[in-house]
């Protein structure tokens, strides 16, 4: 069975060199407070929608964790695998709110012109560390929605696992991740009374929703990008590329279309970040967009086996290796901006803002060059395959080595 998919490191990794830039961009524009969020301009619009793209990583996450639980599930009993994947769940849980505690991004508020910092980059940005507010601590950013739909995707396994390798069980994965994401939908009216709890001081009520439909990727609707990336899994585990296309296309498309279409049809509120019917289509769009780019990803990689080349050996790495560049490029770029505005007048427009963000994303993927040379050590990636490698065989680990194809997995 195949152990490695280059064509979703490739994918991951254009996905977090992107999140460096945009990032950046967003946060060091100058005229940000000013931005028209009824009439925004297409650039305006266009980052807006790619900062909403963390479904992508959730569906990739689903497709290797069920994939690699497969192929262990294939050679031995898998209890062990599942121990592994909760205490990798764990583990990037912990990494996760250390990062939006202390080097996070910042959580803009347009009504005080205020922006809600982490404890280090506030130290740059404002010179001072500014005061830990809960909302900071309850956010379920990308890394907990990840940490979370590990977590979710082990229970499932140790329910129904040993049913993974029936005929008909892609079939009724697909079901019940179509189920998902409808029931999904709860979310909208849910964070109303979540809200409502938090204003209210009602923190049990606020404890139990929190991960539920807290901004800004909770479990209602992510954990169905991994379900969809889950089935990706099995139908790839059951036939060739061909018939996995003749699967998945149309249901990619009809998601795309009743996403496209409720879009349409809801009030225009995407960069007012609201949970209403406009947010819910785009993630039902999104669901078909991000199945889609998989597969063209996988096909391009690894079944036309297109050469690795320059860029995508620069690419890949953000892929293997993106985590440590991801928790810490919100503090460089504060730190470079502070010391740029020490000896100059500093102001970016968006042009420039895009291009400080991608000088600091070309800066992180030359020093992971540097890195790979010595497998990424005493990085997030490495601490985290070494700790989960006294639980079994860490693809990852392998990856931060170099090898990409273990066919004997421990």
């Amino acid at each position: 069975m195949k152990r490695y998919w280059l064509g979703l490191d490739v994918l991951r990794g254009i996905g977090i060199f992107m999140v460096i830039i945009l990032h950046t961009a967003f946060y060091y524009y100058d005229g940000i407070y000013d931005v028209d969020l009824d009439n925004p301009t297409p650039l305006i619009t266009l980052i807006g929608l790619l900062l909403m793209f963390a479904g992508l990583f959730a569906m990739i996450s689903g497709l290797v964790h069920t994939w690699t639980y497969r192929a262990h599930q294939i050679d031995r009993p898998n209890e062990k695998r599942i121990r592994y994947m909760l205490a990798n769940g764990g583990i990037l849980l912990i990494i996760a709110y250390l990062y939006f505690i202390f080097t996070g991004p910042g959580l803009i508020h347009f009504d005080t012109r205020s922006m809600d910092e982490s404890l280090l980059v506030s130290l740059f940005n404002q010179g001072r560390f500014q005061p830990l507010t809960m909302v900071r601590v309850f956010y379920v950013d990308s890394l907990v929605m990840l940490a979370l739909n590990i977590i979710l995707l082990a229970a499932v396994f140790k329910v129904i696992g040993k049913w993974l390798a029936r005929d008909r069980m892609p079939l009724y994965w697909l079901i019940g991740a179509t189920l998902f994401m409808a029931l999904s939908y709860i979310r909208i009216p849910l964070y109303d009374h979540y809200l409502a709890a938090w204003d209210e001081g009602r923190m049990l009520t606020v404890l139990v929703l929190n991960w539920l439909v807290a901004k800004n990727n909770p479990i209602l609707p992510f954990f169905a990008f991994a379900l969809f990336g889950a089935w990706l899994a099995l139908l790839l585990e059951r036939y060739d590329f061909k018939g996995v296309c003749k699967r998945v296309v149309p249901v990619a498309l009809l998601a795309i279309l009743i996403g496209v279409a409720g879009y349409v049809l809801s009030p225009e509120t995407m960069l007012e970040r609201a949970i209403d019917p406009t947010w819910y289509f785009i993630m039902v769009a999104q669901i078909g967009l991000f199945m889609l780019l998989i597969m063209l990803a996988v096909w391009i990689m690894d079944i036309n086996k297109k050469k690795h080349g320059v860029l995508t050996r620069f690419l890949t790495r953000f892929g293997v290796a993106g985590l440590t560049p991801f928790f810490f490029e919100s503090l460089l770029s504060a730190f470079l901006f502070f010391l740029m505005t020490r000896v100059m007048n500093l102001t970016l427009s968006i042009p420039g803002a895009l291009l400080y963000g991608l000088i600091l994303a070309l800066g992180w993927g030359f020093f992971l060059s540097w890195w790979q040379e010595r497998s990424y050590r005493h990085g997030l990636e490495w601490l985290q395959a070494k700790l989960l490698s006294k639980l079994g065989h860490s693809s990852k680990r392998l990856k931060l080595r170099g090898v990409v194809d273990d066919p004997k997995p421990d």
